[in-house]
């Protein structure tokens, strides 16, 4: 019987650690927030609701990023008073695009 119990017991903790770890993983994830406004930028696109709505479901949306990224600087261990103290210290930039008009108007004259 004691085997048993400690089966089940283990068994348990084990369910109960994977679903911990799946809620935080989604308390630090962006990803679902993301496709949740796109997916209503495309209703709003295809009529399916108004913009009121859009704005509505934005507003949520944006304010769970917030939330989101406040969890991950109290994980970090950087407060939100700490956010602008070093401005560019420790961050990373990277350029996603660059544009470029290379028509020209005026005549070149050697």
């Amino acid at each position: 019987m004691l085997i048993v119990d400690s089966l089940i017991i283990s068994g348990i903790k084990f369910v109960l650690t994977r679903l911990a770890e799946a809620v935080e993983a989604e308390m630090y994830d962006e990803t679902a927030l993301r496709e949740e406004l796109l997916a209503a930028q495309m209703k709003l696109e295809l009529g399916e609701i108004t913009d009121e709505d859009f704005a509505r479901i934005e507003e949520q949306v944006l304010a769970g990023m917030r939330e989101v990224r406040a969890r991950q600087r109290a994980a970090s261990g950087q407060g939100p008073e700490d956010e602008g103290a070093r401005a560019g210290e420790g961050r990373k930039f990277t350029i996603e695009s660059v544009e470029a008009n290379l028509d020209r108007n005026e005549d070149v004259q050697d």
